[in-house]
């Protein structure tokens, strides 16, 4: 009886022996985890006391823009009218004489980086200027802006041409309307500070204050005042005012865009919307 007692004595110690040495073993590796975690988080202090970084939602990416001088040739000319004046009556209002030596700003800017400042060009009438435009090249929209010194006015009919150097600029230079991928182009028309917010341009590219922020009377695109009556060109085609009556054309072949109006009256400027630039 007594022989048989001892050795289940010896059996149980045994047990208990291996029992606790596992547990010992289970106590160690989960004091060396929680060390572990716990040094982790010490390298990186802008996780401490977070339990997971989640990735941030609604940040856009900042649009990618290049802006480089490029060489242009603008060219503003009179359309001589063919036919023979009429004879004036007496009560017939004196005809608006034009001054052939109007001065005429040019300016472009980005779609991207709209609040680039870009340094104006100018040019006169029937006098083609090579000119330099500070445009952009990492295949963003770019847009032009046009209008008279102030005080001055457009030729009663006029052709506009704005060619492109393309062996120098190695860009090329097309309207945006004129794009496989463009979508419900609308029509040539006229824009000004009334109804420039329904067309398909970044709001940014206008301003309707100055820099002292006093409001003007028009639109401001890259400091040039293209006033409230411009032409709002977007597309190849004809171009109407805003009495939808038909008042020119718009052709835009080997990097040249042609502007032909046959009715400048009450013309304040001219918008020109390009496409993306593409590398030649």
């Amino acid at each position: 009886m007594c022989v048989y007692n001892k050795r289940h004595t010896m059996k149980l110690s045994r047990s208990h022996t291996i029992i606790y040495m596992l547990t010992m073993i289970a106590v160690l590796m989960l004091i060396l985890a929680l060390l572990n975690c716990s040094t982790e988080k010490s390298n990186n202090p802008l996780t401490e006391g977070l339990d997971e970084i989640k990735p941030a939602i609604g940040i856009q990416p900042k649009k990618e823009s290049d802006i480089l001088p490029k060489s242009y040739i603008v060219e503003l000319t009179q359309t001589k009218d063919t036919t023979t004046p009429k004879l004036p009556s007496l009560a017939a209002a004196q005809p608006e004489i034009f001054n052939p030596e109007t001065a005429y700003y040019i300016n472009t800017v980005s779609a991207n980086n709209p609040a680039a400042d870009n340094k104006s060009a100018i040019f006169k009438v029937d006098k083609p200027s090579t000119i330099v435009l500070h445009m952009e090249t990492a295949k963003a929209a770019s847009f032009i802006a046009i209008a008279p010194q102030e005080g001055g006015k457009f030729p009663p009919k006029f052709t506009f041409t704005l060619t492109n150097n393309i062996e120098a600029n190695k860009l090329s230079m097309d309207l945006w309307g004129t794009s496989p991928t463009a979508a419900n182009v609308p029509s040539n028309s006229i824009v000004g500070s009334d109804n420039y917010a329904g067309y398909p341009y970044p709001k940014e590219v206008f301003q309707t204050k100055d820099k002292s922020g006093k409001l003007v009377d028009g639109l401001l695109v890259g400091g040039v005042n293209i006033g409230n009556n411009a032409l709002n060109i977007i597309g190849v085609g004809r171009i109407f005012d805003r009495n939808f009556t038909d008042i020119g054309e718009v052709q835009n072949l080997s990097d040249k865009i042609t502007i032909d109006c046959a009715d400048s009256k009450g013309l304040t400027g001219i918008f020109i919307y390009l496409g993306k630039a593409e590398t030649k």
